[in-house]
């Protein structure tokens, strides 16, 4: 024991001075990764991907021949997404929810993204749409910052016709790749 103390007693543990410097530095590299970490944070909150759903009526033309048009008495629901984030992301048209449907969905999703398990979903409206192109099936679409998705266009009556026992309030409903949920309020009315 005494051999181990012998040695102990002959490093030179330095004077107050180096102390002082070796806890400052300790100390400096930790306030600089804080830093780096809280400009990380911002950087990616504010250059991320932001979907907005955009949502309108308008009535139903009917062309009648080369250059004449009736506008009908039906209307239409159209909508499509815009990033107005800083970075391109993909996004998929899900469906049209009940408010209550789209909490249960929301809180699924989020809950899935903490706990890594699988949550059943709730149905959507199942309501037919269109495309502005034709296209029918749902499929990410990959949206350029300030750019927009392709538009989707759904018959009002086919909402009043489906919502008349359920609730007024729905949600059109947009999933990111990573399986978080945008959602857009609107009245069945």
């Amino acid at each position: 024991m005494n051999i181990i103390l012998n040695w102990i007693g002959t490093w030179d543990w330095g004077n107050v001075a180096d102390w002082v410097s070796g806890i400052g530095s300790v100390i400096a590299i930790f306030f600089v990764y804080r830093q780096i970490k809280q400009q990380t944070d911002q950087h990616n909150e504010e250059k991320g991907h932001d979907l907005q759903i955009a949502l309108s009526n308008r009535s139903i033309n009917k062309e009648i021949g080369p250059v004449a048009t009736i506008i009908g008495a039906e209307t239409e629901i159209f909508f499509f997404g815009t990033n107005s984030g800083m970075m391109p992301s993909s996004f998929k048209y899900i469906d049209v929810y009940t408010s209550e449907n789209f909490e249960i969905l929301k809180a699924n999703h989020e809950k899935s993204a903490i706990d890594h398990r699988f949550y059943k979903d709730p149905e959507g409206l199942g309501l037919e749409f269109r495309y502005a192109s034709g296209d029918t099936k749902r499929k990410f679409e990959r949206i350029l910052p300030g750019d927009i998705s392709e538009e989707i266009v759904i018959p009002s009556k086919a909402i009043t016709q489906i919502t008349k026992e359920k609730s007024k309030k729905l949600y059109l409903v947009y999933m990111d790749v990573l399986g978080v949920i945008y959602g857009k309020p609107f009245d069945s009315n």
